[in-house]
């Protein structure tokens, strides 16, 4: 359910996204069919990957939550806010504990922008983000 609004916010957020220069690279756990069945019509400009074991989650410091980043107040909240913009819980892939982030890659590969979730469903803010790579295009051209 997070990872298909996740998918819907960056799709809404497309022409800001590619306004700025960036590309969108979305990384989740599974199979390659996995990423075939929701990035087209979430975020029809993302480049998605799926993979079967969380490779670059482990090497960006994304870390398995434990029950309590799982379930605890704030998800509730993530979970209804999901819910009210009509995305539903279906038979997940990969370990549903895997807590998600966000990260924006130079390409000299520095990383300009982290977010890693503290719990599920915690979402950067785009125009956070997008704020954020523009002062560091300000400040390093």
């Amino acid at each position: 359910m997070f990872c298909r609004e996740w998918l819907a916010q960056l799709g809404r957020h497309q022409t800001e996204i590619e306004a700025a220069g960036l590309r969108v690279v979305v990384v989740g756990i599974g199979e390659p069919k996995h990423a075939q069945r929701y990035c087209p019509q979430l975020a029809p400009q993302a480049n998605c990957i799926s993979l079967p074991e969380p490779l670059a989650h482990t090497a960006y410091g994304l870390r398995v939550g434990a029950l309590t980043d799982l379930v605890n107040i704030q998800t509730m909240k993530h979970g209804w806010r999901a819910m009210r913009g009509g995305h539903r819980q279906s038979q997940p892939t990969g370990d549903v504990r895997q807590l998600g982030g966000t990260f924006v890659i130079s390409r000299a590969g520095i990383v300009e922008f982290a977010q890693v979730s503290a719990v599920a469903g915690d979402h950067a803010d785009i125009p956070a983000v997008l704020a954020a790579h523009r002062a560091w295009e300000a400040r390093n051209l």
